[in-house]
């Protein structure tokens, strides 16, 4: 392999959501560079790529290089410049090209990067997609293209296009007033636009595009939001929204100034959909509250789990293209109809409508749902464990068979009460990633501390099967 790596590259380039890393490691411009030419052979050395970057420092030079890579394997480039991920998505479809890619961290802090790759479908790309897309660039068999045929560069603002978009997707929702933080990231001129052209009066706080991220982390959740969540209250606003730095997360503030975690908000979407369609078919990732399941069974539709991860649930899009909507806890809202992709712009007007139709603010929403109380908690694994670890785990709650378990990603142990507790690699930090939620908040502690046990035993025995001693025996 040449010097482009260093050794520094992860054992797998792909984590839950692209490529991720930080300039001066492994995610370098000659790094960005070959992925850019890898993707170009993936895609046959033919068509239209459209490719974009969120606002930090870094995402520029690395835009750069993966442009040149894409061009050097005879692909044109349309160049969106800064804008948000679901912007650069919607003129994709719009356009009927190839595919797209974008540079973004998302919501992981700086000086940390990444790049995600899209299909014309607007999905990210699947699991054999990543593997063939890594497989060339690990190997070096990319092919480029003779020089006549290098790829050209032209620039597009996609803001027209997305616009018109989400017009006919929203329609009017005049009569709101409501406070935008996109905290300082991609969405700084997309999200208040779409929102003022539905008719709506915005009031945009952390609003100037800075990579550095000033304001707050570019991690929406409640701890993230406060400045949103009391601008709402005292500009008596009916409703705040925080987004990550692309674009793609949407996290709601009530008038009283709370900030619902994403799976509240998506459990009101999908009964939205559900009541609006009579029933349907709903795709969320594994460690989604009980909360839409309880919503979607209540109302005649069907759940399907999926792995974490923006891939996967494109992958289940693909396969039940049935399904009306999909959703995560992070605070992605995708209606299949639109985009395999999660858009705060548009889910701020899905949420408005509903306010609309039923006549109730996201405080009365919410309060007519039942309650679930979720923990999220972490447990150090060294990256070369995780595997045996989690087999160690699976094998100790499969020889129990006492209770229904999911095994898509991890462990999931469900209960008949609707509490369940999660075991799962992370895809991005060299942790088990562990959550529980319960009815009954006793419970859900219970659980958590259940589910740290169990990946601390399973990552101490697979210790032990990898000790020096007992190799050398």
């Amino acid at each position: 392999m040449s010097d482009r790596a260093e050794g520094r590259e992860p054992a797998r380039l792909f984590g839950t959501s692209g490529i991720r890393g930080r300039l001066d490691e492994f995610l370098t411009p000659e790094f960005a560079r070959t992925a850019g030419l890898s993707f170009a052979t993936y895609l046959g050395n033919q068509g239209t790529v459209l490719v974009a970057r969120d606002v930090r420092p870094q995402s520029e030079s690395i835009q750069r290089c993966v442009i040149a890579g894409v061009c050097s394997g005879g692909i044109d480039v349309v160049d969106c410049g800064v804008t948000s991920t679901p912007a650069t998505l919607v003129a994709l479809k719009s356009l009927r090209h190839k595919a797209a890619i974008v540079v973004t961290g998302s919501h992981i802090p700086p000086p940390t990067t990444g790049i995600l790759f899209f299909l014309d479908d607007t999905g990210e790309m699947d699991e054999v997609g990543e593997e063939r897309v890594e497989s060339l660039l690990r190997s070096e068999q990319w092919r480029r293209a003779p020089a006549a045929d290098v790829g050209s560069v032209q620039t597009l603002d996609v803001l027209e296009i997305y616009e018109e978009e989400m017009h006919r997707s929203l329609g009017r929702v005049s009569g709101y007033r409501i406070v935008v933080d996109p905290g300082n990231g991609a969405a700084f001129s997309t999200l208040p636009k779409v929102l003022m052209n539905a008719g709506c009066e915005v009031i945009t706080i952390n609003g100037n595009p800075d990579g550095t991220f000033p304001s707050r982390s570019p991690h929406p959740q409640p701890s993230s939001l406060m400045d949103l969540a009391r601008t709402v209250k005292e500009t008596k606003a009916d409703l705040g929204v925080g987004t990550d730095s692309d674009g793609d997360r949407a996290l709601f503030a009530t008038t009283n100034g709370e900030v619902l975690w994403g799976d509240i908000t998506s459990a009101i979407l999908a009964g939205s959909e559900l009541k609006a369609r009579g029933g349907g078919r709903v795709i969320t990732t594994i460690n989604t509250s009980s909360l839409v399941q309880f919503v979607t069974r209540q109302l005649g539709g069907e759940i399907v789990a999926t792995k974490v991860g923006p891939p996967a649930i494109a992958q289940a899009l693909r396969k039940y293209d049935d399904a009306i909507f999909a959703t995560e806890e992070s605070g992605k809202h995708i209606w299949p109809g639109v985009l395999l992709y999660g858009d705060a712009a548009l889910a701020t007007g899905k949420l408005l409508g509903t306010m609309r139709e039923e006549q109730k603010s996201l405080e009365e929403l919410h309060g007519d749902l039942p309650r679930f109380h979720q923990l999220k908690s972490t447990v150090p694994c060294p990256e070369h464990l995780k595997t045996e670890a989690l087999r160690i785990v699976l094998e100790t709650w499969k020889a129990r068979g006492e209770e229904e378990m999911l095994t898509v990603d991890g462990l999931k142990v469900t209960y008949p009460n609707l509490s369940w507790f999660l075991i799962r690699p992370s895809g991005t930090e060299a942790v088990f990633r562990c959550h529980s939620e319960s009815p009954d908040k006793d419970e859900a502690q219970r659980l958590i501390l259940v589910a740290e046990d169990q990946a601390r035993q399973g990552i101490e025995r697979a210790k032990l099967r990898f000790s020096p001693r007992r190799v050398a025996a």
